[in-house]
């Protein structure tokens, strides 16, 4: 079995025609791999980021490849499904804005959550595996309260200032002043549209910007 996945339930219109809550033992893949569409229940140590928005699945595909990830990636109609070993977020959530700016729906394992796999007939394409162990999710895929929208910011928004002012909000979140210097450089990277010069990042994640602890804050 894989193991990604603690069993699998038979789906219509990616809706579970069969019990699910309560049930400790799933089909097997055998069972149901010959059905129309099928879904897979996430194993309790998974998580599975969704963006639904094609541009900004791309963006996330684009990391995914640059720092060779060791998650699955399966391709929808309207973008990709990131999946990884879960490394501390709690609940499911619908909408989300992601540390990185992007926004996602979120699924965890642990509370009977599935994953459709084959729809219309047909596998999703899987689009990138990993190699060897799954990664757990990077601190910069975990959900934020954040309005700072950095996916449609553009020259002259200041984004100098908002990043700047962006350690702290992700401090205030737990994440270490190494966890926010990658945040930072992937947004810059990947995410803004027009990326700031390697000068001005240097000036905005100078040792000093930081708090002096960079540990504290909620989780």
């Amino acid at each position: 079995m894989d193991e990604l996945y603690k069993g699998y339930v038979i789906t219509k219109n990616k809706k579970s025609i069969e019990k699910i809550q309560g049930v400790k033992e799933f089909k097997k893949l055998e069972d149901v791999q010959d059905c129309e569409e099928y879904a897979g229940v996430l194993a309790d140590d998974v998580i599975v980021i969704d963006i639904d928005d094609m541009q900004q699945s791309e963006i996330l595909m684009k990391i995914v490849e640059d720092l060779q990830l060791n998650c699955r990636v399966y391709v929808t109609k309207r973008g990709r499904h990131f999946v990884f070993k879960n490394s501390g977020v709690k609940s499911c959530g619908t909408g989300k804005r992601l540390a990185c700016g992007l926004d996602a729906d979120i699924k965890v394992g642990g509370k009977n959550t599935y994953e459709v796999i084959k729809i219309e007939g047909k596998d999703r394409f899987i689009e990138w595996e990993a190699e060897g162990e799954y990664d757990a999710l990077p601190k910069w895929l975990y959900p934020i309260k954040c309005n700072v929208d950095f996916f449609n910011m553009e020259e002259g928004d200041g984004r100098n200032s908002t990043l700047y002012s962006y350690i702290l909000t992700l401090n205030n979140y737990g994440f270490t002043k190494q966890e926010s210097r990658q945040c930072i450089e992937l947004i810059n990277k990947f995410v803004l549209s027009e990326p700031l010069s390697e000068k001005e990042l240097d000036v905005i994640l100078r040792d000093e910007a930081f708090p002096e602890d960079g540990t504290h804050g909620r989780r």
